[in-house]
């Protein structure tokens, strides 16, 4: 079974290349998420090792450019690196940014208790104050894919219902190295996750590519009630 799994995502390694993507245009002015000098223009910006997009893409190319500026990008790396695992270990926190309930203060109190750089503090808080609590997730998961890439490397998550064996491993990650570009090194994450049921989901760089059992039965069911 994992064998046809390592397939389809072959498959769908060549669909996502066939995929040309746009660059990052427009600028920033008065809604930029981050404070800009005076007179600044988005050609005066810092330009990232990989184009991101949405909201969250905007607030981390502004973060990435003012971290460029002032050479604090292995600080920036190491804090969003953190906030990754503790996001992942403890989704507590997420509920807690995203409930309506919880003041600004409360807010930023759980927020200086992480340890964060203030240059990192600063840009969260301006998504607080701008009510885009509910991308924070996002916004660090695509602040660590431009980290990732400006040290080289391409980061992969990979939930299995269950723990790949090295064989399947190895399988793996030659299927993911054809995501990568001449010279780039693989950061592949694996998590298991046994709701999932089987199959496997992947995230690499800005593809999504979910093979679960479980968004299948969800596919199908879904199908099934519509047809009722």
């Amino acid at each position: 079974m994992m064998a046809n799994r390592l397939v389809g995502l072959r498959n769908q390694v060549g669909r996502c290349f066939s995929t040309s993507a746009t660059l990052l245009q427009g600028a920033l002015g008065q809604q930029s998420p981050l404070p800009t000098p005076s007179g600044s223009s988005p050609e005066s910006l810092a330009t990232p090792p990989v184009h991101v997009f949405g909201l969250e893409g905007r607030y981390a190319t502004a973060l990435y450019s003012a971290a460029s500026k002032q050479n604090k990008l292995d600080q920036i790396d190491a804090d969003f690196q953190k906030l990754g695992h503790v996001l992942t270990q403890n989704k507590n926190i997420i509920d807690l940014f995203r409930n309506p309930g919880v003041s600004r203060e409360q807010r930023l109190t759980i927020l200086n208790e992480l340890g964060l750089s203030d240059m990192t503090k600063s840009a969260i808080e301006i998504l607080f104050d701008n009510r885009r609590e509910k991308k924070l997730s996002k916004f660090v998961t695509v602040m660590n894919r431009l980290m990732a890439a400006n040290r080289g490397e391409l980061l992969c998550r990979v939930i299995t219902a269950k723990p790949l064996d090295d064989k399947s491993r190895k399988e793996l990650d030659s299927v993911l190295q054809q995501f990568s570009k001449k010279g780039e090194k693989l950061n592949v994450e694996t998590t298991v996750d046994p709701t999932i049921m089987g199959g496997m989901i992947v995230e690499v760089g800005d593809r999504y590519i979910d093979m679960s059992i479980s968004s299948k039965i969800k596919a199908y069911t879904d199908i099934l009630t519509t047809n009722v």
